[in-house]
């Protein structure tokens, strides 16, 4: 969808693809903007959730923008359309006085790209010469408390850094963009710039603020899960807008006016302060108990006139950074004291969970850690209460979801997250019960709405991931398709995203490919059907299947090596007949010891082959050519692999997988020749295998040498034969990306011919297909 968007706006041509995470804060809300306190925040960047914005540097010194959502119309604004000053050592200063002068400007999404392209403008200067066509796609609901606006932000930093050709650090590049979003008329902190630049895979960020660092703590993922529900947007207009700078200005500038002047009121006071500030920078909570007692000297509220006659220069300071505070006079008095016992309440909660997370890992046991993670869902709920009572920024309708949320009691916490007015709720739960906790939220708080929460993304299951990161598209499709893949018998449902994205990316085999077409043995169970001749030569829609096979083959998969068919001395004659017009390689397995013995006589052509191997049955004429097609693609994206087999689920598989917990390929089994238990349902080969082909002889060599018998002139196994797959995927399986197999094929393409009745159902599965893809063509 984003690739089409763009194509449609800006034509073809070369690309970049940036992804920032969304925000999820754990614990220390509203305190990024603090100045008086050491205070700092526990959050994580959401692996499942994220914003993509794939751009291209413009002919043109401007910025076009677009969305994948209806909701975001399309826009467009010059380099040189705001006169920005040039930004030296006082940045923020001239920042705030160009924004004084400039004023808020009407919302609207694109602001937030003009916030970070006029401030790289005024710190970089002449270096800012080239704008950038961008579009996006976005799975983070806005207004949700995940920070998708500050991702934009983020983005847009890195995007006009980028087309002219300015390095940068995650670390700078979160600093300035806390300061730019300023354009957009709020005076919030860093929180979101720097989870969203600095995030990293299974860790939480510790963000302290007073030193301006940061470290990485492990997060459990097993069994817990992190989810958050969406109440409702959180209004970005005047009012809500004023409610941010409210707190904003009271936690940086009156708080610490009236913590100051104790130097003149109470000298005694101010000395305790700073005893109990060295406490808190070292990271002791020894002195939270006295800042408390401290902070509860200071007043509950401030007047603009206590404010203008007491503290003049901060008074001046409001003035230019608050413009649109000081006029609402109708909000005053502000409140002090209880927004100062928050931030002092959210310092506590940050360092003891951090504690816990730091010591975790040595839990003994599920039931220590479980502990563990209560006590963090405990703190989530004072959070809560600290960010209602003492922050008043819960609203009615985030309160109801959260009631909802807590009456379940799997749920070890939950909190609002972000900056309330709306929003999200966070809530810690396991993942047995997360699936029953998201439908009675359904239940209890959406329907009654006549809404559906997950249909339409207000649920989010969030994941510790990476942070801002330039994305490669086949790391982008290898990271999704893998993902399906673990699902095992889950992924079914799956199928259709896995095979879109295979589909749609450009990846092109950097090896050669050479054909193992299996065409041997006697055929005695198809003889018995009433099929007299080999299956190989059995008509399909008047054809050979051989050569529905070798033709699919050639239309998926382009130029290769002639394909080499094994043949049996009773298959050799009418095959060389029905191919003789194909350029092809004949190979004779002399007696019929199983498919792999059968595989294995075409090592002497191949013994110094470096590519990679395709092995078919002849027998599989509904295997289309874009499977085959799908499949080379896998092996091209996930190069660390030996083999590749493309599956489908169905009804009592004839060759079932078995995967691990991880989604890991452990062996595979075949009902008939194994006398395995057949399964109800599950997953199975399609007849197609792609394998590195050295691997693939180095593994038959050494079951060769392990199974042959050379008295009876067999293997010892099975009827004495060496099979194929399921001896090279049991072997394979034992190795570290050793075998990678994904349900890229339809279930009909299994259907191979074993008896006489399965030339029909061929025939109708090959027209049922050939159906299907005609009706997707003409849709797209």
């Amino acid at each position: 969808r984003l690739c089409n968007l763009f194509l449609d706006r800006y034509g073809d041509g070369p690309v970049s693809l940036l992804r920032a995470p969304a925000r999820i804060g754990l614990l220390g809300e509203h305190i990024d903007y603090v100045s008086y306190l050491p205070t700092a925040s526990l959050t994580f960047g959401s692996h499942e959730r994220n914003i993509l914005m794939l751009y291209r540097k413009s002919a043109k010194p401007q910025v076009q923008s677009a969305s994948t959502s209806p909701k975001y119309p399309p826009s467009m604004f010059s380099l040189l359309e705001d006169e920005v000053p040039e930004l030296g050592n006082s940045a923020v200063s001239e920042w705030l006085s160009f924004l004084f002068r400039h004023g808020t400007p009407q919302p609207d999404w694109q602001n937030y790209i003009k916030a970070s392209v006029n401030f790289a403008r005024g710190k970089f200067g002449a270096q800012i010469v080239n704008g950038f066509d961008f579009a996006l796609e976005s799975n983070v609901p806005a207004g949700g408390g995940a920070s998708s606006s500050s991702a934009l932000v983020v983005l847009a930093g890195a995007a006009v850094r980028e087309v002219n050709q300015i390095s940068f650090t995650p670390e700078e590049l979160a600093k300035d963009s806390a300061i730019a979003e300023w354009y957009i008329g709020t005076r919030g902190g860093s929180m979101d710039h720097i989870t969203i630049c600095l995030a990293q895979q299974a860790s939480a960020v510790v963000i302290n603020y007073w030193n301006q660092q940061t470290k990485r703590v492990s997060l459990p993922d097993t069994p817990f899960e992190w989810i958050t529900f969406f109440s409702k947007p959180a209004d970005k207009g005047r009012e809500i807008m004023i409610e941010y700078n409210e707190r904003a200005a009271v936690s940086r500038l009156l708080i610490p006016a009236v913590i100051n002047k104790w130097n003149q009121t109470n000298p005694e006071r101010q000395t305790d302060w700073a005893v109990v500030l060295r406490s808190l920078e070292e990271g002791s909570l020894e002195g939270v108990d006295a800042a408390e007692n401290l902070l509860n000297t200071l007043p509950e509220t401030m007047s603009i006139d206590t404010l203008q006659l007491e503290h003049p220069n901060t008074f001046s300071e409001l003035e230019r950074s608050f413009p649109a505070l000081l006029a609402a006079r109708s909000r005053w008095p502000l409140q002090i004291r209880s927004r100062a016992l928050h931030h002092l309440g959210e310092i506590k909660r940050v360092a003891l969970a951090t504690h816990i997370l730091e010591s975790i890992e040595n839990a003994s046991t599920p039931e220590d850690k479980l502990s563990a993670m209560q006590t963090i869902g405990k703190l989530l709920d004072e959070s809560h209460a600290s960010l209602r009572d003492l922050y008043g920024v819960s609203i009615r309708e985030v309160e109801e979801l959260r009631e909802v949320i807590v009456s379940n009691a799997n749920v070890l916490g939950a909190r609002l997250m972000g900056g309330g007015f709306g929003g999200n709720v966070l809530a810690l739960t396991t993942q047995h019960h997360s699936k029953e906790l998201i439908e009675q939220v359904q239940k209890e708080y959406y329907s009654p709405q006549g809404r559906h929460g997950v249909r339409e993304g207000s649920v989010m299951v969030s994941t510790p991931g990476d942070g801002l990161a330039e994305i490669d598209l086949n790391d982008l499709w290898r990271d999704s398709i893998a993902r399906v893949n673990s699902r095992g018998a889950n992924a079914s449902k799956y199928r259709s995203n896995l095979l879109s994205l295979l589909d749609v990316s450009t990846v092109q085999a950097d090896s050669a490919i050479w054909p193992v077409i299996v065409a041997a043995g006697k055929g005695t169970r198809a003889s018995a059907s009433g099929l007299n001749i080999p299956k190989p030569i059995a008509f399909v829609r008047k054809k050979p299947a051989i050569l529905h096979v070798l033709r699919n083959i050639r239309k998926g998969l382009g130029q290769t090596r002639p394909p080499i068919i094994i043949v049996s001395p009773e298959t050799e004659a009418p095959i060389r007949h029905a191919v003789e017009c194909e350029d092809v390689m004949i190979v004779l397995q002399p007696k019929p010891l199983g498919t792999g013995d059968a595989v294995f006589q075409a090592h002497p052509l191949m013994r110094d082959f470096t590519g990679l191997t395709l092995v078919v049955w002849s027998t599989q004429p509904v295997i289309r050519a874009k499977t085959y097609q799908r499949t080379v693609k896998l092996a091209t994206l996930f190069q660390t692999y030996e083999m590749f087999v493309p599956t489908t689920f169905r009804e009592h598989p004839y060759a079932p997988i078995q995967r691990d917990e991880s989604g890991e390929v452990r062996s595979a089994r075949e009902t008939h020749l194994e006398s395995a238990e057949q399964v109800e349902f599950g997953e199975t080969n399609i007849g197609l295998f792609l394998l590195r082909n050295q691997t693939m002889f180095d593994v038959l060599l050494d079951l060769r040498r392990r199974y042959w018998n050379e008295s009876t002139r067999c293997y010892d196994r099975i009827r004495g034969e060496l099979g194929f797959p399921n001896e090279v995927i049991s072997t394979l399986a034992e190795r570290e990306n050793g075998v990678f197999a994904s349900p890229i094929g339809d279930w009909r393409e299994e259907q191979g011919i074993k008896q006489l009745s399965d030339l029909a159902t061929c025939e109708q599965f090959i027209t049922e297909l050939e159906r299907e893809e005609a009706a997707h063509q003409s849709l797209q």
